[in-house]
């Protein structure tokens, strides 16, 4: 009875021999599971990591969209009270400004301080005053200054050059439909 139980103490550590060989192998092969399953993982890290550097790459070679632009097309209101409060007035003498802006580079006080600028800034106005002071043609003659007909009467040499062409066309057709005769339209 003694090797009885004997043997049947040895079979049951044979057993839990067995069962713990067979555990330390699922533990053995899940940890080569886990290791091939994370070089997999590492695999996938290192793809992607790599994706998102070409695409930094790819976005510093892109020009940046200037948002300043918009700043420096337009004055704001400030500049535009801080002109008028220097003797600046009106939509016309705004966009001289901001065209001289535009070509010296300068900020706004610099430029109205500049002797250069305040010489261009008078040329700009007389400029201005003079082709204010032109008469247009007064809307009672029925004829304005920028006519064809206005002009068809005066000598060719005080016609703008911008008009000639078309007078001297005009002058011709009067001259084509005029009969030979007097009193013939």
């Amino acid at each position: 009875m003694e090797n009885d139980e004997k043997t049947a103490d040895l079979e049951q550590l044979d057993t839990q021999d067995q069962e713990v060989e067979s555990t330390e192998e699922t533990s053995e092969e899940t940890t080569n599971q886990d290791l091939e399953t994370s070089q997999e993982d590492d695999k996938d890290w290192k793809a992607e990591a790599l994706k998102y550097k070409a695409i930094l790459d790819r976005n510093k070679n892109k020009p940046e969209k200037k948002s300043e632009s918009k700043k420096s097309d337009d004055l704001d209101y400030g500049a535009k009270a801080y002109l008028t409060a220097n003797g600046i007035k009106g939509s016309k003498e705004f966009d001289f400004v901001k065209d001289e802006l535009k070509k010296s580079g300068e900020d706004l006080d610099s430029l109205l301080e500049n002797d250069y600028f305040k010489a261009r800034l008078e040329k700009f106005r007389n400029l201005n005053k003079t082709t204010e002071a032109i008469p247009k043609g007064s809307k009672r003659s029925g004829v304005t200054t920028d006519s064809v007909e206005y002009w068809m009467s005066k000598p060719i040499e005080e016609v703008p050059q911008e008009m000639r062409i078309k007078v001297v066309n005009a002058r011709l057709k009067k001259d084509e439909s005029k009969g030979q005769f007097y009193n013939q339209k």
